[in-house]
């Protein structure tokens, strides 16, 4: 019975971080013109890739977060993926801490943990898909995210499922640290 739930709560919580991730990553475009805007781009020159020049130092046309008209959003598909790697990181803490009985809250909690690691490495795959690039080697600090990431996943992922009949308590926590120190490399 254990081992459907996770399987449920894994799948559902991947589901949803898919469609937060979707959501999230949706832009809403106004492509709508008014009659004195038609032509407005024949007056200046077209600038595409302007971002680092003299001439777009500090206005808006500049993205970068040192722009004083620069606000970082609360939510994105990439706030998505941190919020839920933050998330499974509560939830691994708390359940280390927690009572171990079994039918207790240490197994709900590392249940919810495991799900929460595969919504993360989800939303993840989706959300930093261009990122990754073996080509730099597996040090780089992307690269190095996604391994750590995915390794601590699959742990943790292991750990629920072999318990309690089994140990379970080293890949659990081989698991939660390498989750930890893949959130330690891009912070």
């Amino acid at each position: 019975m254990k081992k459907k739930w996770i399987g449920a709560c894994a799948l559902g919580m991947g589901l949803l971080s898919t469609a937060a991730v979707s959501y999230a990553g949706s832009p809403t475009l106004d492509l709508s013109l008014s009659d004195t805007d038609s032509y407005q781009w024949q007056k200046q020159p077209l600038y595409l890739v302007a971002n680092d020049t003299e001439r777009n130092k500090n206005t808006a046309l500049s993205f970068d977060k040192s722009n004083d008209n620069f606000t970082e959003p609360l939510f994105s598909d990439s706030k998505v993926h941190q919020y839920l790697g933050l998330g499974t990181l509560a939830l691994v803490a708390l359940s280390a801490v927690l009572p171990k009985e079994e039918d207790g809250p240490h197994e709900y909690a590392a249940t919810l943990a495991a799900a929460g690691a595969a919504a993360t490495v989800t939303s993840g795959l989706i959300t930093h898909w261009d990122d990754f690039d073996f080509s730099k080697g597996i040090t780089e600090p992307d690269n190095m995210h996604m391994l750590l990431g995915s390794l601590g996943a699959a742990a943790m992922l292991l750990a629920v499922a072999a318990a309690p009949d089994g140990g379970h308590a080293t890949t659990g926590i081989i698991g939660g640290l390498a989750m930890g120190v893949a959130v330690k490399i891009t912070w």
